[in-house]
């Protein structure tokens, strides 16, 4: 998505447009924190190394497999750092820093 999409949609007066854009944002601001939180671990076995030609298809499958196994423990968790586990789990680094 580049920032004029996400102006486009958050300019959207429309109830999709507004959630689309919120959850955007909600999602990144999440995900920044899971990345920091990772990079702080200093350890390739806890960040993920997806494949930079996977497509969204492919992620949204990954994770919705994941998410059908939740047990209601999980369920509580964080979103971002349940998914940021998730990708690691599924596409861990192998061997150097990546």
């Amino acid at each position: 998505m580049t920032a004029g999409d996400l102006a486009q949609l958050c300019n959207g007066s429309d109830h999709v447009s507004v959630n689309a854009c919120r959850i955007y944002i909600l999602g990144v601001t999440q995900g920044i924190a899971v990345g920091i939180h990772m990079a702080a671990a200093k350890s390739s076995g806890s960040r993920p190394c997806v494949p930079p030609a996977i497509s969204a298809e492919e992620l949204e499958a990954t994770l919705k497999k994941r998410l059908t196994v939740l047990d209601s423990d999980s369920q509580q968790h964080d979103a971002a750092g349940f998914i940021g586990a998730a990708l690691a789990a599924a596409f861990p680094c192998r061997g150097g820093k990546q």
